[in-house]
């Protein structure tokens, strides 16, 4: 029996979206950039990232110039500590719930 590739596991359509995004965490903020994303996730690069399975909040801005809150989960994780140069340095996260949305403030 064959195993099932990640993209064949994958629910919705990824496109690339490159946007720094914020990941709020247990223990403090970590910076990050979005690498793709979809309906149900995405792929973040970033050098440090919570435990898999954590809850998170992302904060970012989105292509129309709104800032998006969204509560997401670690579903899995790849840093350079880990040694695993098969795949890019990040995390993946499945989105659970999108907040709201709100223009930046002006200036």
């Amino acid at each position: 029996m064959g195993q099932i590739s990640v993209k064949e596991r994958r629910v919705d359509q990824r496109f690339q979206v490159r946007l720094p995004i914020h990941i709020l965490t247990a223990d403090g903020t970590i910076q990050g950039k979005t690498e793709n994303m979809s309906l149900g996730g995405a792929f973040i690069r970033c050098e440090k990232s919570p435990p898999k399975d954590e809850k998170v909040l992302l904060t970012y801005e989105n292509p129309s110039g709104n800032m998006q809150f969204v509560v997401a989960r670690v579903a899995w994780k790849n840093l350079a500590s880990e040694g695993n140069s098969d795949k890019p340095i990040g995390m993946g996260i499945q989105f659970m719930q999108f907040i709201s949305t709100r223009r930046p403030s002006e200036n």
